[in-house]
């Protein structure tokens, strides 16, 4: 069963809190780095962080409704390019999040969502997409395979040392 796929505002951002928490718990178990933010912290964080993108004007937030509940949403960022390394255009698409509530995962909701936001990136000329998945998510990087991307870096991190 599909969901109806709308174009949000910021004032839509308090619906998504189960939403990123089914993510972030996702991410907890798949990932390789400690990552250990308590539910609140984690979404008061993402939250924080949606807010700024929409105050950059950089953001657009899509949602996959059920009976106008959101049951799913990506939120992408457009911004210009500042590497040349790659060749991705002017303007650059990033999938920031993409998320469906786990009792509607494998019903084509993420695909949908995702064909959506690469509508609305053509709307506005941008033809590039970047989307980093944990290395840990094999489910995740078989879906963006499915759909046409292709593993292009591998990002490292290292732990703040403790101090002596």
């Amino acid at each position: 069963m599909s969901a109806r796929i709308v174009a949000a505002g910021e004032e839509r951002l308090v619906e998504l809190r189960e939403l990123y928490l089914s993510l972030h718990h996702a991410e907890l178990a798949v990932s390789t780095l400690a990552l250990t933010e308590p539910d609140e912290r984690a979404w008061a964080a993402r939250l924080r962080t949606y807010r700024h993108h929409f105050a950059a004007g950089r953001a657009r937030l899509l949602l996959a409704e059920d009976d106008g509940r959101p049951v799913g949403y990506a939120l992408g960022l457009v911004s210009e390019a500042h590497d040349d390394t790659f060749v991705l255009g002017a303007r650059v698409g990033e999938l920031y999040t993409l998320v469906v509530a786990p009792d509607r995962r494998g019903r084509g909701v993420g695909a949908q969502l995702l064909a959506a936001l690469d509508e609305v990136l053509a709307a506005e000329g941008v033809t590039s997409l970047r989307v980093e998945v944990m290395v840990g998510n094999a489910d995740a990087r078989r879906f963006y395979r499915r759909h046409g991307l292709v593993e292009g870096e591998v990002v490292l991190y290292r732990y703040p040392r403790p101090s002596a």
